[in-house]
């Protein structure tokens, strides 16, 4: 099920689909697993520690998984910002994550799409 909602654009506004949110309280894509009432993460039986803020994010990207995710749009909903600043604050702690999520003999989840943002998949 899709939400439909109008956002203004520096060209106008544009109709956007996004995921209605759910009341599930455990997120999965392939081996990933989020517990939200628990506030844990695994990947198969890996216990995966995240900070506060990572687990937000990585909560943004399961709902919105197979979608490429901006940097604005990151920004945006998991930090509140109302402006799009000029920093790498998302760069880090996508790296951060990528790095907890994606260990060191596993397939990666948390792709980059150069010059637009990142994609969370299952591991083929």
């Amino acid at each position: 099920m899709c939400e439909l909602i109008w956002i203004a654009t520096p060209h106008g506004r544009a109709l956007l689909r996004r995921p209605a949110e759910s009341r599930e309280t455990t997120l999965r894509v392939g081996p990933l697993e989020l517990d939200l009432l628990e506030r844990t993460a695994k990947r198969g039986d890996r216990v995966i520690d995240l900070l506060p803020r990572e687990f937000r994010l990585l909560e943004y990207m399961i709902r919105r998984k197979e979608q490429v995710l901006t940097r604005t749009m990151l920004l945006e909903e998991v930090w509140n910002y109302k402006f799009v600043p000029q920093t790498n604050l998302v760069d880090v702690h996508m790296g951060r994550l990528r790095h907890k999520v994606d260990g060191p003999h596993e397939a990666p989840m948390i792709h980059s799409v150069r010059g637009v943002g990142f994609i969370l998949r299952a591991p083929a």
